[in-house]
């Protein structure tokens, strides 16, 4: 008699298998999500970064804040993710609203400020006709812990909350 060699997968090796496909997909599709939305905001982040060059420009060329976002030369269009642009006329701070990326992130705004030190503690002021010069730019944010984690690391905080 001759000995049959085995063909294939037994019952058991497969099912092994599905479940190590099955926790490794239960792992990674939850970072998967957070990660998308953390792209989403990126966009939003980008939408305030174009208009920070413009409201420094502005801050450097007329020593004065501008009074409002149009004032500064800078696009309030919406985008898919970012929505509400603007530029306050007292201390030149920029908020920009989250929208549509389907998390706790959506109507929370991200603010950038510019600040006269380096570690982005201090507001830029005006005193006596003269304003403070822009050392740097404070990132924060409105949002609450549960949506903290969609924001970049440095500006999961208050605005001028240092890092």
């Amino acid at each position: 008699m001759q000995k049959q060699v085995q063909k294939g997968f037994t019952l058991i090796e497969l099912m092994i298998v599905v479940a190590i496909i099955g926790i490794l997909a239960a792992i990674a599709l939850p970072a998967y999500q957070d990660y998308t939305v953390r792209a989403k905001i990126s966009e939003v982040m980008l939408a305030a970064d174009g208009c920070k060059t413009a409201v420094a420009e502005f801050l450097q060329a007329n020593n004065s804040f501008p009074a409002d976002a149009n004032a500064a030369g800078c696009s309030t269009t919406a985008t898919k993710y970012a929505t509400g642009l603007t530029v306050s006329a007292t201390d030149a701070r920029i908020t920009v609203t989250v929208q549509g990326t389907g998390s706790a992130a959506d109507t929370k705004t991200l603010i950038l400020a510019p600040a006269s030190d380096v570690g982005r503690t201090t507001a830029i002021s005006i005193t006596g006709g003269v304003m403070t010069p822009t050392a740097s730019w404070s990132c924060g944010t409105n949002a609450t812990t549960t949506a903290l984690k969609y924001f970049p690391a440095s500006c999961r905080q208050a605005i001028f909350g240092g890092l």
